[in-house]
């Protein structure tokens, strides 16, 4: 008996005969629904509820992956915006005590070359701690980035490993094992359709 043949057992639509359903139809229906139980049912049944649960289990790979890069692009973007919003702040205070020197330069010229050389060495210095601690941020959102692609790549090695565990369950043979690279792919595939 064919899954819809099932759906039909809802609404059969049998043909009304004079008092009621033509016999024969309901006979030769319940016939094969007897038939269908006593051989196919219980596998056809049983292939269903795995399918339906390996497809649930796809589709929740799919969204973790999609989330875990979408989290990873967010960072990295962050990272970079900081890096060059710092670099700016730096050469712009560096600029401004540039500028500053050589205004006091040009009114006294021998205290101006003291008072320069220390602010450029200020400037110098606190350009390079801003510009140090912008590449310390990025360095912890790289390891961040690491720890989210260890937490996918062992999602995946999860999935597969219960992917084998319910197969074996079943007596399915065991899929081939994929690659987290195909894993991604297939995860990209999945979210773009």
């Amino acid at each position: 008996m064919d899954w819809k043949d099932i759906d039909r057992l809802r609404d059969p639509g049998f043909s009304e005969a004079r008092r009621g359903y033509d016999r024969r139809e309901v006979d030769r229906l319940l016939g094969a629904l007897v038939d269908w139980l006593e051989t196919d049912a219980a596998r056809e049944l049983g292939e269903l509820a795995v399918k339906r649960k390996l497809e649930f289990v796809g589709k929740s790979a799919a969204r973790i992956l999609l989330t875990t890069e979408e989290e990873a692009e967010k960072l990295r973007e962050l990272t970079d915006e900081e890096c060059v919003q710092l670099r700016a702040d730096a050469e712009e205070a560096s600029r401004r005590v540039r500028e500053a020197a050589d205004a006091y330069a040009a009114e006294v010229r021998a205290k101006a070359d003291a008072d320069a050389h220390s602010a450029r060495e200020t400037a110098s210095a606190e350009a390079e701690r801003i510009v140090e601690e912008g590449e310390r941020r990025r360095a912890e959102v790289d390891a961040a980035v690491k720890e989210l692609e260890a937490r996918r790549d062992r999602t995946l090695q999860e999935l597969d490993r219960l992917r084998a565990h319910l197969s074996s369950t079943l007596g399915m043979p065991e899929p081939e094992a994929e690659t987290p690279a195909e894993a991604e792919k297939e995860a990209d595939a999945a979210a773009r359709a």
